[in-house]
């Protein structure tokens, strides 16, 4: 259960930047740590405050930063923290804003951007002229995955639990869309593939729909899903034991956020949107105190792109 109240100021390493948060993110990440919380299967941080990623301005330095000083507007990624006024977070997970980004689109952005990003080419290896089906295309995973599988070439078919979302998703270029528990899904992709299925599954989900919609892979296909503990699992499968008939993703960064190729790869994106070149919708913003709703809000189903808080 997410409570608001009291907690000590956050220490600061010598490599760290302490960030006065103007909006928080809620991640994808975040939800499926607050499911194990709930389980009793992870522990809640040991400073009691949950979330990994926020935008603002940094206040203090360690000793040890040299990219960014006081002052510096930022957002930032680190395993707990961010669900508060002030967040401490290691220098190679903070970014630098880009002028004119506003705070909200860049508080959810870097775990967006890393995952969908590496999922699909570094180890999807999306191509061009394949098919891939989006299961909750309207979340923030899902609209960015959207926009990079057609930049790469792929023809898309998304699955959306909310049928009015469709002319927004039309405005970003979805042409064949599913609606969630009113079209029956696997006939619906059937017929849009003429029978083939699809080469890719990008399910914004723990994989509860595995057994349905992995029936839609092709043989060598790939389907990708949010792991249910948050590590990566690459795994092979094979109704027979011999070469993998579906190769399995987790909905993960390919490496640490800390890497400084992830860092560089989540700035240039970073660049991208503020440019206008890829869209990342904020659906809503509540208050920090009311973090409860606004999981709540998220799991519903409802929301089209993030969802943000203010302290």
């Amino acid at each position: 259960m997410l409570t608001f109240g009291e907690a000590p100021d956050p220490d600061v390493a010598a490599d760290m930047v302490l960030i006065r948060v103007e909006l928080v993110s809620i991640e994808a990440i975040d939800l499926v740590k607050l499911a194990l919380y709930r389980r009793g299967l992870v522990e809640v941080p040991g400073c009691g405050v949950v979330g990994c990623q926020a935008s603002g301005t940094i206040v203090a330095v360690g000793t040890e930063v040299s990219r960014f000083s006081v002052g510096d507007r930022v957002v930032a990624y680190h395993g707990c923290g961010s669900h508060a006024e002030l967040f401490a977070a290691p220098e190679a997970s903070t970014w630098h804003l880009p002028d004119g980004l506003d705070p909200g689109i860049g508080a959810a952005a870097p775990f967006t951007l890393a995952a969908t990003h590496d999922t699909l080419n570094a180890r999807g290896r999306l191509q061009a002229g394949e098919t891939i089906l989006i299961n909750h295309v309207t979340s923030s995973l899902g609209i960015i995955a959207l926009q990079l599988a057609l930049a790469a070439g792929a023809r898309v078919i998304g699955i959306a639990r909310d049928p009015f979302c469709h002319e927004r998703l039309r405005k970003i270029g979805l042409v064949d869309m599913l609606s969630a528990g009113r079209d029956d899904v696997i006939a619906g992709c059937l017929e849009l593939t003429e029978g083939r299925g699809v080469d890719f599954v990008f399910d914004v989900s723990a994989g509860e729909r595995f057994a349905q919609l992995a029936r839609l892979v092709v043989p060598g296909g790939r389907y990708a899903a949010l792991s249910a503990t948050g590590m990566l699992t690459d795994i092979g499968y094979g109704m027979d034991g011999a070469a993998p008939e579906l190769h399995r993703l987790t909905i993960m960064p390919a490496a640490p956020m800390r890497d400084p190729e992830v860092h560089a790869q989540v700035a240039r994106m970073l660049e991208r949107i503020a440019g206008g070149d890829l869209l990342l919708p904020i659906e809503h913003e509540f208050a920090l105190c009311e973090a409860a709703e606004a999981y709540e809000f998220i799991l519903g189903g409802r929301p089209f792109g993030h969802v943000v808080m203010r302290p």
